[in-house]
């Protein structure tokens, strides 16, 4: 963000909430979204990281003023080794797998990540993440043969 200028601002609240989940994936979630977010938007602009409970969920958005999302590219964005396919993405390094792992951390945490976009207007990416890992998805898993 740096070369670019871009200023980061951080919204949370003031109150403190415990999520129990994998840190270094969901590190790796968060700074995924900011680079995608450095990357499609202008010098000068602003990146938000938003973090905030909602009840039982913790959700976390990254959202930009860049070149955003076409409605018909919306849909696969979280689909493996898929790039919009536009002048902006093409000047850009990237095989598409980068929103296809976010989709499967996030899912791998019960969870769910969303887009929302207007072309032109920039993007935000919204996680959510159960606040605890619901204990029926442990009660399903078949104990290793």
């Amino acid at each position: 963000m740096s070369e670019k200028s871009q200023k980061l601002v951080f919204e949370q609240p003031d109150e403190t909430f415990v999520i129990f989940a994998d840190q270094v994936r969901l590190s790796q979630v968060i700074s995924n979204l900011m680079t995608d977010a450095a990357k499609y938007s202008d010098a000068n602009s602003s990146i938000t990281v938003s973090i905030w409970a909602e009840n039982d969920d913790v959700l976390i958005r990254v959202k930009d003023r860049g070149i955003g999302i076409p409605k018909a590219d919306l849909a696969h964005v979280f689909g493996a080794f898929y790039r919009a396919d536009n002048e902006a993405t093409r000047k850009e390094a990237g095989i598409g797998v980068g929103l296809y792992f976010c989709h499967l951390i996030v899912d791998h945490h019960c969870g769910e990540i969303t887009a929302a976009s207007e072309v032109g207007q920039g993007t935000a990416m919204t996680s959510r993440i159960p606040r605890e890992f619901p204990t029926e998805s442990v009660e399903n898993i078949s104990p290793a043969a």
